[in-house]
């Protein structure tokens, strides 16, 4: 029999989405999988759209919106209790665009027994725009570096090609788990709630010997949303709240304030440069809450010795 795989879809007001996501993986055609369904409180009807049109899908209620880490932890759980060999993470606005994607990564992953997690190739809103999905973790000089390249000569920066590559990082997007790897490892750090979770993980399962791949192997449309991603907005708070709390986690304390530092000094000459004071007013706030966060996670470490 095909070792068993879990595809877990973690649901934040998104029911229109996971409904199509749904309807996609029913013409997948791996032979022995399982579809879960997590849900943090969205209370947007989709225990009923479930109960009524996709009466196979395991549903998990969680109760409370935890996250991408948390939320995604108790699909994990629930694989885990239930003896999977592997489990699919997959974000709820993607569309399967090849059935046999899963076949073919459980594939190398059995004949690679030291690749813990694993990546497929993903397309950004349209068949044919590649989503860079092979990142590298945070780090002070190297985003610095990383700045210049991606204005300069960004395609140095694109690894997600027709080629296994070894990855430092995975978005996580669409990840392939190898259960025994978790449980090794550890699941999902709940701390970052969403953003650099994936950084984490995978610098926990290199640590602990294991390999992390990108296959070229085509799989899924990634319908993500164009808003939300502005300066000093929700993304780029946590974003910059999880690279510090990243750093400072694994041992790079000095680093991470170097990266504090410079955060800072970026985001109010980008107030400054704006020219206006409503546009200075907010990143002197956006900072303000960022301090907090950070000497909120530096307090953490000092009391504890270190991060989990």
């Amino acid at each position: 029999m095909s070792p068993s795989v879990f595809i877990i879809i973690l649901n934040y007001r998104m029911c229109d989405q996971v409904r199509d996501c749904l309807l996609s993986l029913r013409a997948l055609r791996y032979p022995n999988h399982r579809l879960v369904v997590v849900d943090n409180d969205s209370r947007d009807g989709l225990d009923r759209v479930i109960e009524s049109e996709f009466p196979e899908v395991i549903f998990i209620q969680t109760g409370a919106n935890l996250g991408y880490t948390g939320g995604n932890n108790r699909g994990l759980e629930y694989a885990e209790a239930e003896g999977a060999d592997y489990a699919l993470i997959l974000n709820p606005d993607t569309i399967v665009i090849d059935p046999d994607f899963v076949s073919r990564m459980v594939e190398h992953l059995e004949e690679q027994p030291q690749v813990g997690i694993a990546g497929p190739r993903v397309y950004l809103r349209e068949r044919g725009l590649l989503q860079n999905t092979v990142l590298y973790a945070p780090g002070l000089w190297r985003n610095l570096r990383h700045w210049f390249i991606y204005r300069l000569r960004p395609h140095r920066l694109i690894h997600s090609g027709d080629a296994v590559v070894e990855a430092e990082v995975l978005n996580g997007v669409c990840l392939l788990l190898r259960l025994s790897c978790l449980r090794q490892i550890g699941l999902f750090d709940e701390y970052y709630f969403m953003y650099i979770e994936d950084a984490d993980m995978d610098h926990r399962a290199r640590q602990a010997g294991w390999r992390i791949h990108y296959l070229p192997v085509e799989s899924i449309l990634h319908c993500q949303k164009q808003e939300g991603y502005q300066p000093n907005g929700p993304v780029d708070f946590l974003l910059k709240r999880n690279s510090f709390y990243y750093l400072v986690k694994h041992e790079r304390r000095r680093e991470a304030i170097g990266f504090a530092i410079l955060a800072l000094v970026v985001i109010w000459l980008r107030g400054l440069l704006s020219l206006k004071r409503q546009g200075l007013q907010e990143a002197l706030d956006f900072g303000h809450r960022l301090v907090g966060a950070w000497r909120a996670i530096l307090r953490t470490s000092n009391q504890s010795g270190r991060h989990q």
